[in-house]
């Protein structure tokens, strides 16, 4: 996990571009599509075999040249969480899409 300090859209931009982001991006953002547990463990199987790397934007969001770079942008929620809770909850959902992926049982 890269965590940056607070900063602009386009200084956190030009920091997660100079990080060299390896493999699929995806964008975390309000305005993004939410999914259910089943549709993000369908989006994330294919993946298993090479890296995912989510972007949590600051404050202001991530930049628009930035988040057009993302091959998806996932929205938790229409709801503003704190970024310390969307980690959590991330980390939480892409547990759950592995334990769906492999057929352990689902609680709902």
């Amino acid at each position: 996990m890269i965590e940056l300090k607070a900063s602009d859209p386009a200084r956190e931009a030009a920091a997660l571009t100079e990080k060299a982001l390896k493999g699929e991006l995806w964008a975390l953002d309000q305005r993004g599509t939410e999914l259910s547990s089943e549709e993000l463990a369908k989006r994330i199987s294919p993946l298993r075999s090479g890296s995912l790397t989510l972007c949590i934007g600051g404050d202001e969001g991530l930049d628009p040249a930035f988040r057009s770079r993302a091959r998806f942008t996932w929205s938790l929620s229409k709801l503003t969480l704190p970024h310390r809770l969307a980690r959590v909850v991330v980390l939480e959902q892409i547990y759950r899409a592995f334990e769906i992926i492999r057929g352990a049982p689902y609680h709902k």
